[in-house]
């Protein structure tokens, strides 16, 4: 049986996330309604579809800037993939946020030719 899960998420900027899904091949589409099991349906903020078919999608949370990401986790035995797929998109969003900070830095300018 399949449904949708939301789960508390550190990421805050759609617009990094959106590049990051990007440039990891993944197709992205901004507001709209993700359908689960049962004609289950969850408003997103953006979605990302892999070439093989694999979804993940984002809203904000009501609570502050966080993103919860909204998943199909038991769709067509597909958990044991997303896991992997998830932590890559997040190590990534964090890596980017981070060089954005060094790139901002004053102090770190000389240190980073980035």
């Amino acid at each position: 049986m399949s449904h949708l899960s939301i789960l508390p998420t550190a990421l805050t900027d759609l617009d990094r996330l959106a590049s990051v899904l990007v440039s990891q091949g993944y197709r992205v589409e901004r507001e709209g309604r993700l359908i689960g099991f049962a004609g289950e349906s969850l408003r997103f903020d953006l979605k990302a579809t892999s070439c093989a078919g694999i979804h993940f999608a984002w809203r904000r949370s009501a609570s502050g800037p966080q993103l919860e990401l909204i998943a199909d986790l038991e769709r067509q035995g597909a958990a044991d993939t997303y896991q992997p797929r998830l932590q890559r998109i997040l190590r990534l969003y964090a890596l980017s946020q981070a060089l954005d900070e060094v790139k901002a830095s004053p102090a770190l300018k000389d240190v980073c030719a980035c």
